[in-house]
């Protein structure tokens, strides 16, 4: 294996594409089904440079989401924002999903303008997964149904313009489901809070690699370390500096078990000063030394 393309790299939709039956929009907006593979007992952590909205529609498993893991079964509604590590387990031979994908592009330049849409893209960051009801599972399955249906038939003038249009109105079902489930509560300071939580994951997402101070990310989103530290307590149940250790070790795991770089080379990536830094470092979070865990998962 090639130490200078390794799995912890993010995975691109035109990857998927490549990889996946799928019905697509240029590559901007995918939508498939069986999002895993039989022939692993586990889908390693991996990226996806993408927003993905999945639901089961049936077995039982097990996902992972930025360190945190969920039981999944049917009518199981995942949102999993860009860059997000995401990893299966235990799933069923039945296990079966649908997937709507879209791009960084799309994420990035149409979804922002959708002011309301905002509050439940922030919410799903900090929690992904929702067990819905069969009848709304049946209502986000029927814009998946419409949104394949659009993809599959010829290519139009505005076809781009409505399968936005869709997965815009999909988005705003979830945001229903959303309210009845938790309510208007506190929407001013709650969505500020919340808003501080999705930008220090995505900066932590960017910089873990380099920067493991909660001032560091503080100063980035102008507030204090005590604030920052206390909201982000307050949304997810963990401390900022959980996370950031967090993605350091899950970064570390993945490219140990999915790749042939050496420690030391890991060790230099993770920006530690040498292997014995980065040694102690792993196994004081995860109670064995990177060549045992290497050896376990081989």
């Amino acid at each position: 294996m090639n130490t200078q393309s390794h799995s912890a790299d993010v995975i691109s939709l035109r990857q998927i594409a490549l990889n996946v039956n799928n019905d697509n929009l240029n590559e901007d907006i995918l939508v498939f089904d069986n999002f895993c593979t039989y022939e692993k007992e586990d889908v390693f952590p991996i990226r996806i440079d993408a927003l993905v909205i999945a639901l089961c529609t049936a077995g039982t498993g097990k996902i992972g989401i930025d360190l945190r893991e969920y039981d999944i079964k049917e009518n199981t509604l995942m949102v999993i924002q860009p860059k997000n590590y995401i990893y299966l387990s235990n799933y069923s031979q039945d296990f079966r999903g649908t997937v709507v994908a879209c791009s960084n592009h799309v994420v990035e330049d149409v979804l922002p303008k959708l002011t309301d849409i905002l509050p439940l893209l922030i919410h799903h960051r900090t929690e992904p997964v929702t067990q819905l009801t069969a009848e709304e599972a049946k209502n986000i399955a029927n814009f998946y149904a419409i949104l394949r249906e659009k993809l599959r038939g010829p290519s139009t003038p505005f076809l781009k313009q409505k399968v936005l249009c869709m997965l815009q109105a999909a988005l705003y079902e979830m945001m229903e489901i959303n309210i009845k489930k938790n309510g208007n509560i506190d929407k001013t300071t709650r969505s500020r809070k919340e808003e501080i939580m999705a930008k220090f994951i995505i900066a932590v997402g960017e910089d873990f690699r380099t920067e493991r101070q909660v001032a560091y990310y503080a100063h980035k989103l102008f507030i204090t370390p005590k604030h920052l530290s206390s909201v982000v307590k307050e949304i997810s149940g963990r401390t900022a500096g959980d996370w950031i250790e967090n993605y350091v070790v899950m970064e570390a795991k993945v490219l140990l078990k999915t790749t042939d770089m050496t420690i030391q080379e890991i060790a230099l990536y993770l920006n530690f000063a040498n292997q014995s830094f980065f040694g102690k470092y792993f196994k004081h979070h995860t109670g064995v030394s990177p060549t045992t865990y290497r050896k376990r998962n081989s």
